[in-house]
């Protein structure tokens, strides 16, 4: 039996922009990897080879992005591009032909680094035809939240207002399937797991069995998610640093050019940064070719390749493309800035998205 792997590859990743502007939300890169790499690379782990990714938005940048990618211990990938949205469970009704077997959907924009192997052994011992792999959220409005009993589902509700809550466990976008599951999803039409098929079952009394997932989970959908997201990868895979100018856990390429800086906490550092004197970074993803100048203050924030922060710059929970020049004295805070920018010295930027579509590109 060979399980294959289907990741779900077609949002717009609105919530994301303007950073989705530039690069499919899948692509967008957590500690140095693209986002979907963290799926497939658990879906390797438990010898998930054969994965097939269905996408629409954005999708010669997706599978350009991708075939760059070096895949672990011969790991195939083929696509299956949508020419109209399709849906999540529409998505994959398309490609029922290549899932002869066990199969295993996931959510491409999702950083999830679950031990696939156990659910999957859960799901055989269980009978039954699905599996949704649950994980708990402090704020479950954004999601599919599930109440369960003895490991099946009872109740299901997609996006809950706050006072429909009864339940913070969520579905994770993360499902092992039969076949026979297929069945029941219409052709032609958009439709998805969480809205559509899951409380057709429900009401067909179709028995979903369910798994807690164990390892990081998190939505990607806001820039706040995606610094987040950066945090955490750090602090599982990074290395301890006991060092006068860099103290923490670190994922380091090469250490920054300069002295008398401090960089601490949780940190992606990549080539060729530069840090002036007296500068503080903190909790903070930086990419290659970054000028960092004297005095500044950067923290849980990240920047792209490219990118220059003025003197006595102050950048906070924030995301700045590639290629954006912040000036001197200037304040950011809490924003996301979009690639080419040029901000003035002086500046004030506090709880906004600012874009430049016309320049606005990721390559």
């Amino acid at each position: 039996m060979t399980i294959k792997g289907v990741l779900m590859a077609g949002g717009k990743g609105t919530r994301l922009r303007p950073i989705t502007y530039a690069i499919p939300k899948p692509l967008v890169p957590i500690a140095g990897l693209p986002c979907i790499e963290y799926s497939l690379r658990s879906f390797h782990e438990a010898s998930i080879d054969d994965v097939i990714i269905t996408t629409g938005y954005k999708f010669e940048s997706l599978i350009n992005g991708l075939i760059k990618q070096e895949r672990k211990g011969g790991q195939k990938v083929l696509f299956s591009v949508e020419r109209e949205p399709a849906g999540t469970a529409g998505s994959v009704k398309i490609i029922e032909n290549f899932l002869e077997d066990t199969f295993v959907v996931g959510s491409a924009d999702v950083l999830a680094d679950f031990n696939i192997l156990n659910a999957l052994q859960n799901h055989k011992d269980s009978g039954n035809i699905a599996t949704i792999i649950l994980t708990e959220v402090e704020d479950p409005t954004q999601f599919g939240i599930v109440e369960t009993e003895n490991g099946k589902v009872t109740k299901f509700l997609e996006k809950p207002t706050r006072d429909q809550i009864f339940s913070n466990k969520v579905n994770s976008g993360i499902y092992i399937l039969e076949p026979a599951v297929l069945r029941h999803i219409p052709e032609g039409i958009q439709y998805d797991f969480g809205r559509d098929l899951f409380p057709k079952l429900l009401k067909e009394g179709i028995v979903i069995n369910t798994y807690e997932g164990k390892g990081t989970w998190l939505d990607t959908g806001r820039p706040k998610e995606l610094i987040l997201a950066n945090d955490l990868i750090v602090s599982k895979y990074g290395r301890e640093i006991r060092k006068d100018s860099i103290n923490g856990k670190m994922i380091m390429k090469e250490e920054p050019i300069g002295d008398n800086y401090k960089i601490e906490g949780n940190c992606y550092l990549g080539e060729n940064i530069k840090v002036g004197k007296n500068s503080n970074v903190r909790n903070c993803t930086i990419y290659e070719n970054v000028v960092i100048n004297e005095n500044v203050t950067l923290e849980d924030s990240i920047i792209f390749d490219g990118c220059s922060i003025g003197s006595e710059s102050h950048v906070s929970k924030s995301v700045i493309m590639k290629n954006t020049n912040i000036g001197s004295k200037c304040i950011v805070s809490n924003s996301a800035l979009s690639s080419n920018l040029n901000i003035q010295n002086g500046s004030r930027i506090y709880d906004v998205s600012l874009s430049s579509e016309t320049t606005n590109n990721y390559d």
